[in-house]
């Protein structure tokens, strides 16, 4: 068990002024049975009309809208977290989570390379640490090589990407071993931006993996939310007024107060 202070910051910027911004936010970490939120501070700018609700998959979002004219939009959470993964309980698992989506959808590089790592006859955890390891070893990492409309089939055929990437071909291939699988956002101990990583349903428990880094996820996580792909956990969605470019600042703090 370690207790965990956290600062989630992100910060838009426009060239020029926008208003009617309407925005979705899913910054707040999840409470749950391995993750207690003890502390919590929370400030959006510029301030304007905003509830809190939780969509389909019982991730916290943020809506809200602001109306005035402004060139800058962002957040700030900061506090401390309690996480134990030691603590999860046991749950059921909703059908979806075994299919493929768009973003994990099959195609021939996946299937060469299910073929070549999995091994018939075994365990399901035994089965997912090795594909795990294979992408590890097999894909680089590169910043840039992909975007957020980028498939886990297209990332496997050019054999790069960032975490979103190696997380997606994870679930793609787990899910064609029929293990259930699902995708999440997050944090994790140390400074830069968010991070994504995988859960499985092993033995009637949600169990966390890793593939960017080649580890269980350990009690230095802090989840934000989770979903099938990407596209059901954006940190922040939102529409606006206004022929703007816009230009995304993120920082991310975990640090280790145990």
């Amino acid at each position: 068990m370690k207790r965990l202070k956290f600062i989630n910051r992100m910060e838009l910027s426009f060239d020029k002024p926008v208003s009617g911004h309407a925005y979705a936010l899913r910054c707040i970490p999840r409470t749950d049975s391995a993750q207690k939120i003890e502390t919590l501070l929370s400030r959006v700018t510029p301030s304007g009309i905003s509830k809190a609700v939780k969509d389909g998959f019982g991730n916290l979002v943020y809506t809200g809208s602001c109306a005035v004219p402004h060139t800058a939009f962002g957040y700030e959470i900061k506090g401390t977290a309690l996480v134990d993964q030691n603590r999860r309980e046991r749950e059921a698992c909703h059908p979806m989570y075994r299919y493929a989506t768009l973003l994990t959808g099959w195609g021939p590089c996946l299937e060469s390379f299910y073929e070549t790592h999995k091994t018939a006859g075994r365990a399901a955890f035994e089965m997912a640490c090795s594909f795990m390891q294979a992408i590890y070893d097999e894909f680089v990492y590169a910043p840039g090589a992909t975007d957020i409309h980028t498939a886990a089939e297209t990332a496997m055929a050019q054999g790069k990407g960032v975490c979103q990437d190696y997380t997606h071909i994870f679930l793609a291939l787990c899910r064609k071993a029929g293990i259930p699988a699902r995708y999440v956002a997050g944090m994790m101990i140390g400074e830069g931006a968010t991070h994504a990583w995988a859960e499985l349903y092993l033995d009637g428990v949600w169990r966390g993996f890793d593939p960017t880094h080649n580890r269980f996820v350990d009690d230095v996580y802090i989840k934000l939310a989770h979903g099938r792909d990407y596209r059901d956990c954006i940190l922040e969605r939102g529409t606006f007024w206004g022929n703007a470019v816009q230009k995304q600042k993120i920082y991310v703090s975990v640090e280790d107060i145990t």
